[in-house]
């Protein structure tokens, strides 16, 4: 599950600003309340970062442009429930020291099993190798720094506003995308564009901040654990 949601992914050709910010601003704002505007752009993500994990929990929701969806809510340290895919997502939930996943019966392209008959509405229990890929969703903090904070940011925008409050882009530019931050209050990641970014694709927002995050694992007679499925062996070619 390539989520690793390349957050920031794109060509490395870009615009100093991505072309759905351009459209969705309004320009007006001289500075940033917060000075967020005054600082080195990497000195910004890190306190972007570090406000973030403050807050305890968080929503992250979009799509990106190769058109994964996202709808996952994290409670820092704890783990993470929600949804993840593109044509048929993956519901699951997400624990530092378990992954549970449920679906149709595409799911087993995700996990690499046959579990067309054995899913039956129940919840997987997923081995560490599956599980690897979804490491992303067990902790809030995890999951923002490989999103947010896999790439320098090298540039500010001027202040904007953008869903309604002020904010500043960092711009990526290995990738062309922009992170808004807040320009009041704490630093908070406000939306994350991608180079390419849409109306409909590109855009991952960041919301819900300090809102309790219930993190339930299934039932246990809700369960399947994936390691204890039998593997099929090959039927032997006989020897003439």
């Amino acid at each position: 599950m390539t989520v690793a949601l390349t957050a920031c992914a794109s060509g490395p050709e870009h615009q100093a600003v991505s072309p759905l910010a351009q459209l969705s601003v309004e320009e007006g704002l001289d500075e940033a309340p917060n000075g967020i505007d005054e600082m080195a752009p990497a000195d910004v993500l890190e306190q972007s970062l570090a406000a973030m994990r403050a807050t305890g929990s968080y929503r992250v929701s979009g799509t990106t442009v190769s058109g994964n969806t996202i709808d996952i809510a994290f409670k820092d340290g704890v783990g993470s429930v929600g949804s993840v895919g593109a044509e048929n997502p993956v519901q699951l939930v997400a624990t530092p020291g378990a992954v549970y996943v449920t679906g149709d019966e595409s799911l087993g392209e995700v996990v690499g099993a046959d579990v067309g008959t054995t899913l039956a509405g129940k919840w997987l229990l997923i081995s560490p190798e599956a599980a690897s890929s979804f490491a992303i969703f067990s902790d809030g903090s995890t999951f923002a720094a490989a999103v947010l904070g896999a790439d320098d940011p090298e540039g500010l925008t001027a202040v904007r506003e953008v869903d309604g409050q002020p904010a500043v882009g960092l711009i990526f530019p290995e990738t062309g995308g922009t992170l808004w931050v807040a320009a009041t209050g704490e630093p908070l990641p406000l939306r994350l564009e991608e180079k390419g970014a849409s109306a409909g694709t590109g855009v991952i927002a960041f919301s819900d901040y300090g809102t309790e995050v219930a993190v339930t694992p299934p039932a246990e007679d809700a369960v399947v654990d994936l390691t204890k499925i039998p593997v099929p062996t090959a039927t032997p070619t006989p020897t003439p």
